[in-house]
This record gives structure tokens, C-alpha cells and sequence, in this order.
């Protein structure tokens, strides 16, 4: 038989099957319910997934974002010190906090009240350490924190620790950090103490 005559013959075969939705049922109606469950089922289970992966979102970082939003300090710290929490979440939990507090020290009611001002700063230096200690291998953790810690030895009048903390950002700059703007940053402040090096320098937004 010749290949146009089989093809005529499965073409008109089709056709009187559509003609009949019984018989198509008949034939291949199991077929057709086990792809539709199969299809549906799978749906499901990608929805779910996805939704399980939103909700897991919302709870690890809503909490972060929404004591940030609220400048609660003792959430921040709830926050940082819940051992079970994603250590991400906790390191920039640390980070928030200690920039909360280096932004205190910077008020003006603050700034001529000395000892309120130095305790201020050495507890944001204690936040930015920790968030280093637990998250080490984030990059964003290592640079938001480092130029957090050397703003705050600026300001405690330590320089010679603030270029400490510079320096190893702009060290690893070819293979973490190139581009970014915490190695402009670390550049920066290191060329003003560089050039001030006897001077007790305060940051300067």
C-alpha cells in the first residue's frame, strides 16, 4: 500500500472518530483522564511547593523587615540572637541593629554627650562582629558589616582600626568584592584617614 493511501485511510479514520465522541471515548477516554489527573496533580504539588516557599520567605524575613520599618531595637535583637533563625537572617538582623545605633551616636543630643555616644558606638561595634562571626561566607554580610565597623572606630577615634577593617575589604577586592560599593567605600575612607592621619576623624555622611 502506498503511503498517500495510508495516510488517506488514518486521516478518514480520525475523522469518523471525531464524528463519534462516543467511540472516542470509548477508546481513549482512560487515556485522556489519567494525562488530566496527572497534569492536575502535578500542578498541585508545584503551587504547594511554591507556596511553601513564599511562606518560608515571609516568615524568616517580614519579621527583619518590619522591625526595621519600625526602628525597634529589641526586635532587631530578638531577631539576631533566635538561634534557630537562618543564620542570613540573624547576621543582618546584627547588621541593622548596629547601624541603628551608629545612627543614634550621630543625633545631634547625642553627639555632645560623650560617654552616651562611646557606649552607643561600642555596642554597635559588638553587633557588626557578630553579624562577621555568623555570616562569614555572604558577601554582603562581610562588606555591610566591615564598613559599619570601621565608620564606628572613626568615631570612637580609633583610625588605625577603622583602616584595619578597610584594608581587608580593598585586599579582597579582585575576587569578592570588585565592583561593588563597598570596596568604593572602603577606598574612600581609607584615602581621607590616609591623608588625616594624626587627626581624631569623624565620619561625615
Amino acid at each position: 500500500m502506498k503511503s498517500t493511501e495510508r495516510h488517506e485511510l488514518r486521516r478518514n479514520a480520525l475523522m469518523e472518530l471525531l464524528r463519534n465522541p462516543r467511540e472516542l471515548v470509548r477508546r481513549y477516554g482512560l487515556s485522556a483522564i489519567i494525562v488530566l489527573v496527572t497534569a492536575l496533580v502535578a500542578s498541585y504539588f508545584i503551587y504547594r511547593a511554591a507556596g511553601a516557599e513564599q511562606r518560608k520567605w515571609q516568615k524568616a524575613w517580614l519579621p527583619l523587615h518590619t522591625a526595621v520599618s519600625q526602628g525597634s531595637q529589641e526586635q532587631l535583637r530578638d531577631i539576631a540572637a533566635e538561634t534557630k533563625s537562618d543564620p542570613l537572617v540573624r547576621s543582618w538582623a546584627y547588621i541593622r541593629y548596629g547601624e541603628l545605633l551608629y545612627n543614634k551616636s550621630q543625633q545631634p543630643d547625642v553627639f555632645s554627650d560623650q560617654s552616651s555616644r562611646t557606649e552607643l558606638l561600642s555596642q554597635a561595634v559588638t553587633a557588626f562582629q557578630d553579624a562577621l562571626r555568623l555570616g562569614a561566607k555572604y558577601r554582603s554580610v562581610v562588606g555591610q558589616a566591615t564598613i559599619g565597623l570601621g565608620l564606628c572606630y572613626e568615631n570612637l577615634g580609633q583610625p588605625d582600626k577603622a583602616l584595619k577593617q578597610y584594608e581587608s575589604l580593598i585586599a579582597q577586592a579582585e575576587d569578592r568584592f570588585a565592583g561593588t560599593v563597598w570596596l568604593s567605600m572602603a577606598q574612600a575612607r581609607k584615602a581621607f584617614l590616609t591623608m588625616l592621619p594624626d587627626e581624631k576623624v569623624v565620619f561625615i555622611p
